[in-house]
């Protein structure tokens, strides 16, 4: 997936909050390598009756992972992946406005890239829900929407709380780790020429507090090019899930209410309570983990 992010210039009318004093362009968040490839072929396979199965569960179960919830209002932006609108958040904007979050989808149809107006539309957006509550928007990204929501949260200091992805390979260092960059590679021509992930990679961490809710049998992307680098701002939440199906999974919506809810001073990082943890495998180390390492 040959993807460019920097900073655009605003259109009249947009203010952007830009970051100041990100981390030394030294703490790059590039993987040492590429040697994780593709994920299996099986996974690929299975990722529609997978995602069918999850989602008829989060229907299901929606009422309970409700229960007891309250988020006062406060804002959600919800960016749809790759060939994707916001029809596939709408069930998870449902369950945040039902808990009473005000959650927004990112109004700009299908999500083909980082073309000049979605990136605009989405700094238009953030700005517009953030006037508007007076206050600053979690971002919930999926797949690609993640990539972009931490571009958000990297340009615009002050305008998002917190950021939470899912399945969103923020790492990527070659493009078979993804079965889709062809797909992405298709609308190449119509994205922004400098607008590179290599380049906002190096500048550092996004400065507020990153969430990735991943699956190791994601069929799409490869699950180590998901993962965080250990931080004290950053975490990784493993559930079992399909690529396809992460945005309407019981356990990925469990993960996000409860992340949604944690204060960010100080942050607590993610403990899944007892009763649950059998949904919620073992949290791999990034540092025991790295892309330089063998993968099974």
């Amino acid at each position: 997936m040959t993807v460019t992010l920097s900073s655009p210039a605003p259109s009249p009318g947009v203010r952007i909050r830009r970051a100041e004093g990100i981390a030394d362009p030294q703490s790059t968040l590039t993987p040492r390598s590429a040697a994780a490839g593709p994920p299996r072929a099986v996974l690929a396979l299975l990722e529609a009756p997978r995602a069918l199965a999850e989602c008829a569960s989060f229907t299901a179960l929606a009422p309970l992972l409700a229960a007891g919830r309250e988020g006062h209002g406060r804002p959600v932006l919800v960016l749809p992946g790759l060939l994707a609108n916001d029809h596939s958040t709408r069930p998870l904007r449902r369950l945040l406005n039902s808990t009473g979050y005000a959650a927004y989808g990112w109004r700009l149809g299908t999500n083909i890239g980082p073309t000049r107006r979605i990136i605009r539309g989405m700094d238009a957006v953030l700005d517009e829900i953030t006037d508007r509550h007076g206050q600053p928007a979690s971002v919930l990204g999926w797949s690609l929407g993640g990539m972009f929501g931490y571009d958000l949260a990297r340009r615009h200091r002050g305008a998002v709380e917190r950021l939470i992805t899912l399945g969103s390979p923020l790492y990527i260092a070659d493009a078979r780790q993804s079965r889709v960059s062809r797909f992405y590679n298709k609308y190449a021509p119509a994205h922004m020429a400098d607008y590179s992930i290599d380049r906002w990679r190096a500048t550092g961490a996004a400065p507020v507090p990153m969430t990735s809710i991943f699956s190791k049998t994601d069929g799409v992307v490869h699950w180590h090019t998901c993962l965080h680098p250990p931080g004290p701002l950053s975490e990784n939440i493993e559930v079992y899930s399909s690529h396809c199906g992460l945005g309407a999974h019981p356990a990925a919506a469990y993960a996000i209410l409860d992340r949604l809810a944690a204060p960010t001073n100080p942050w607590p990082k993610f403990v899944a309570p007892a009763r649950f943890a059998i949904h919620f495998p073992a949290q791999p180390d990034r540092s025991q983990n790295s892309p330089a390492m063998q993968i099974a």
